[in-house]
């Protein structure tokens, strides 16, 4: 019997192979030849959503090179040059799309793994301090909503910017909470048609998106396992807070000491438990000649868009 070269193997052989790869495999596998991209035209990395976040470190100031380190603690080396240098920042990351913040007030959604993306209408500020921000939907979906929520570390109020899709102007929404009452922000999540913000205590403040009310919340020592569970008036949301040291990253990443890392969180569901991943800032333990890094969490998953695709 005649061997058949593996440029012979049938699309919808092909196709049903990629959609079964992990996201590096899926990578490889699309530049083989014509025929397999083609055929992985629909692969998306699946597999991967059910798992632990990975992390990748971007921001470079002399290469476009970013690192990614799998949730198994396997590094890889990836060109990203949408992801160089200071000036373009992840505010959210949230089913394998990242939301990115460039100076200017650009901003737009973003898949590293195919580069596909998706713009919105600029912001109303030029610059990021103490912003969060997430969506509620993948930005393909016709219901996508994005907000993105700031609070100076002075001031007590809150100020909310929201984009429905389709729109082509953001809305402005404000609040104010005593300082005393609630912190700088760290993380954000969507759950049940509602926006939440967490400190980083245990406060949370919420905005609802039909009737545009806002909540606020402390945060009770409900046990992990319980958080699947349906209670009523619960918000059924886990907060990882420390996520950078508990994973180890500094010693995955074989960070040196004069190395400071921001990072920005996701927000996902592991084993049926919804989580959210804070935002953090790691400071270098050497104060002389500081590199300033920066990191986001992200769902490694593979997504791409019509060029003419719009918001």
């Amino acid at each position: 019997m005649e061997n058949r070269k593996w440029s012979d193997v049938p699309l919808e052989l092909l196709a049903l192979m990629a959609e079964n790869l992990g996201i590096i495999a899926l990578l490889s596998f699309r530049c083989v030849c014509k025929d397999w991209n083609f055929a992985s035209a629909t692969a998306s990395a699946q597999r991967e959503s059910s798992k632990e976040a990975w992390f990748l470190v971007y921001g470079e100031s002399t290469t476009c090179e970013c690192l990614l380190v799998s949730n198994s603690g396997e590094k890889h080396s990836i060109n990203i040059p949408e992801l160089m240098g200071s000036s373009t920042t992840c505010l959210a990351s949230t089913k394998g799309w990242l939301l990115l913040f460039q100076n200017g007030g650009s901003i737009f959604f973003f898949c590293p793994f195919s580069r596909a993306k998706i713009h919105l209408p600029k912001l109303p500020f030029s610059e990021i301090t103490n912003h969060v921000a997430t969506f509620s939907s993948p930005p393909t979906s016709e219901n996508c909503v994005v907000a993105v929520i700031s609070r100076s570390c002075e001031s007590e109020e809150l100020e909310l910017n929201m984009l429905q899709r389709g729109a082509d102007e953001w809305t402005n929404h404000t609040t104010s909470w005593p300082l005393s009452l609630l912190g700088a922000l760290k993380g954000a999540a969507f759950y049940e048609g509602c926006f939440s913000f967490f400190d980083g205590v245990d406060k949370v403040v919420r905005f609802c998106v039909e009737s545009q009310d806002w909540g606020f919340f402390r945060l009770g020592p409900v046990p992990r396992e319980k958080l699947a569970a349906d209670v009523k008036g619960r918000l059924q949301i886990f907060p990882r807070r420390e996520q950078f040291a508990s994973m180890g990253m500094d010693r995955r990443l074989g960070l040196s000491e004069d190395v400071s890392i921001s990072t920005c969180g996701t927000q996902g569901s592991l084993y049926g438990i919804n989580e959210v991943v804070f935002c953090e800032t790691i400071d270098a333990t050497e104060s002389s000649k500081t590199r300033y890094l920066k990191g986001v969490w992200i769902q490694p998953r593979f997504f791409q868009v019509s060029p003419t695709h719009s918001w």
